[in-house]
């Protein structure tokens, strides 16, 4: 505030100009004890910005002081923002050299605390909700994608995945039962038989050996032993064995014995699907290789396919495998079957009705379809949610 003396009257009777009323203003003195005598004005020199604490233990004081020692402002002059520092008061500032008044460097004004600039700590349960939020998303998602992949070889199964089950239990396995003992006395003599009767001797003391129940003994023939005696011990071990539908090389390699036998008077004609033709031309037309994996001996596989209801179907195929590589519910069988064709088991597609086969391929690294035919045993919930299962072969997806 600037202070204007008044013209003396020698100046002449010209009008002195307008000026503002000033204040009334306390002498230098007057200033000194009135700011000495406030209880709670404090004069803090300051050198440097303070810091955060010292401005939250000085700003009450400072406001304080402020308002004591100020005068009001004139009623024209523009208010001041409501967040801006308090403006230093006219009566601490003079022209006086004398006394002069060390005025404190106001604190920054504290922020509100929707506009702080320290950085908000971050809440604990952040990002514990988002974690728990995607642990429920992720047991929602499909743990099976049903999407099967580029492959080159199919291999199948063929009891309940190309030739119905009843056809094995009502024609195949009692032609067998209902023949043997007349075909064991008319082939008895030969050399074809005493091999086939021969592995069966082997199988059953082994058996014997291992307490496998209702295994039996087979005689050896001799001066004491009979041939009926022996034929005898072939009957009942094959029948217990076919009870327990053993899948047993010795005993499938005399059962396709047998059916070869069948087949070619035109007793036996192996039994397919409708769809099983289609999916193989379509099959071929693609490029795609076909084997038999069963544990069917190699010789009744050739004969189910070559002396079937739809003529000699052994073209459509590149080979066959039976249990002499390895039983089927065996992951290892499976590598074994890779390794011979020299494909990837990455690129084989095996189909099967039996979920234990399905189980040991899949750990070798095929591709598997479930193939869930009438008269099949029954799929679990899980089982088949874990699988593509389809009821016919042109229900197999696409590549992808």
């Amino acid at each position: 505030m600037v202070l204007t003396r008044s013209r003396s009257n020698n100046q002449g009777n010209a009008a002195p100009a307008p000026v503002p009323a000033p204040k009334p203003t306390a002498s230098a003195t007057k200033r000194k004890a009135a700011a000495s005598a406030a209880p709670t004005a404090k004069v803090i020199k300051t050198e440097s910005t303070p810091d955060i604490a010292a401005a939250k233990e000085t700003q009450p004081a400072l406001v304080e002081a402020t308002t004591v020692a100020a005068e009001p402002a004139p009623a024209t002059a523009a208010a001041a923002p409501a967040d801006a520092p308090a403006s230093i008061p006219a009566a601490a500032t003079t022209t006086e050299a004398s006394e002069p008044v060390k005025v404190p460097t106001p604190p920054p004004a504290l922020a509100a605390p929707g506009t702080s600039t320290i950085p908000a700590p971050v809440p604990v349960e952040v990002p514990v909700v988002v974690t728990a939020e995607h642990a429920i998303a992720s047991h929602e998602e499909p743990t099976v994608h049903h999407v099967i992949h580029p492959y080159d070889v199919v291999v199948s199964d063929i009891e309940g995945t190309t030739t119905p089950i009843v056809f094995v239990k009502d024609n195949l396995f009692p032609f067998v039962t209902s023949k043997l003992p007349e075909f064991l006395q008319r082939n008895w003599a030969s050399e074809e038989m005493k091999s086939a009767v021969e592995a069966l001797r082997v199988q059953a003391a082994k058996d014997v050996a291992e307490g496998v129940a209702n295994a039996t003994p087979i005689a050896i023939e001799s001066a004491d032993v009979t041939a009926e005696k022996i034929q005898q011990d072939v009957i009942a071990s094959i029948g217990w064995q076919m009870k327990a539908d053993r899948k047993i090389g010795a005993l499938k390699a005399f059962q396709g014995y047998m059916w070869r036998e069948g087949y070619a008077s035109g007793d036996l004609k192996g039994a397919l699907y409708e769809d099983v033709i289609p999916a193989f031309d379509h099959w071929k037309a693609e490029g795609k290789k076909l084997y038999i994996y069963s544990s069917g001996s190699i010789a009744a596989q050739k004969l189910l396919f070559g002396y079937s209801e739809k003529g000699d179907l052994l073209h459509y195929f590149s080979g066959h495998f039976d249990t002499t590589i390895g039983p089927k519910v065996k992951s290892e069988s499976y590598t074994n079957i890779a390794a011979d064709i020299g494909v990837s088991p990455l690129r084989i597609l095996f189909l099967s009705d039996n979920i234990h086969e399905i189980v040991a391929a899949k750990k070798a690294g095929f591709q598997t379809v479930v193939t869930d035919r009438p008269g099949n045993a029954p799929l679990t919930v899980e089982e088949r949610n874990g699988n593509i299962v389809v009821k016919s072969f042109l229900e197999i997806p696409k590549p992808q």
